[in-house]
């Protein structure tokens, strides 16, 4: 069983290889080879560890199906913020207000909240500073932080994201 749990792995990695690559040429299925080899060798922990029951298999799948879902979400909200960030490196008057926001989030899972940490990092114009285990607040810092005190920046920064995180990981 654990060698086609390898088996299964390696196919699943090289055959996403081959999809990003688009390149057939021998060097290119060579260094995909090795790629998939090293990272499956580096990682077998962790992406070859035993499923606890049956159950968990069918949570790993319900997870993928909803990550995958989530992902045109989440270059939707890429898009929506480059374009903010490009207006504003275009204006005369560069006229920012940047800060660190604190914002509470309702992921208690620890892998969620690294996983929305580092969403609305690759999300242009905003960076994760830290995230307090304790209160699971993150701080992150804003290149453009509207002043009006009705801004929501909770819902903002991260409302698009909080619930798809919360579903991931929800045991």
């Amino acid at each position: 069983m654990y060698k086609a749990r390898i088996a299964f792995v390696f196919i699943a990695f090289y055959s996403f290889w081959l999809l990003l690559s688009g390149n057939l040429a021998p060097a290119n299925l060579i260094l995909g080879f090795l790629v998939c080899s090293f990272t499956l060798y580096f990682f077998r922990g962790f992406l070859l560890q035993e499923p606890e029951d049956r159950s968990s298999v069918f949570s790993y799948i319900r997870r993928t199906i909803i990550f995958f879902l989530f992902l045109p979400v989440f270059f939707y909200q890429a898009y929506k913020s480059s374009l903010t960030v490009l207006k504003l490196v275009f204006q005369k008057d560069l006229d920012l207000h940047q800060g660190i926001v604190k914002i509470r989030t309702d992921v208690e899972n620890l892998s969620g909240r690294t996983m929305l940490a580092n969403l609305i990092t690759l999300t242009p114009g905003t960076i994760s500073v830290d995230i307090d285990e304790n209160t699971g607040e993150l701080f992150i810092h804003c290149i453009n932080i509207p002043m009006e005190e009705t801004i929501n920046h909770k819902e903002e920064i991260i409302g698009a994201f909080e619930p798809w995180v919360l579903r991931i990981f929800e045991d």
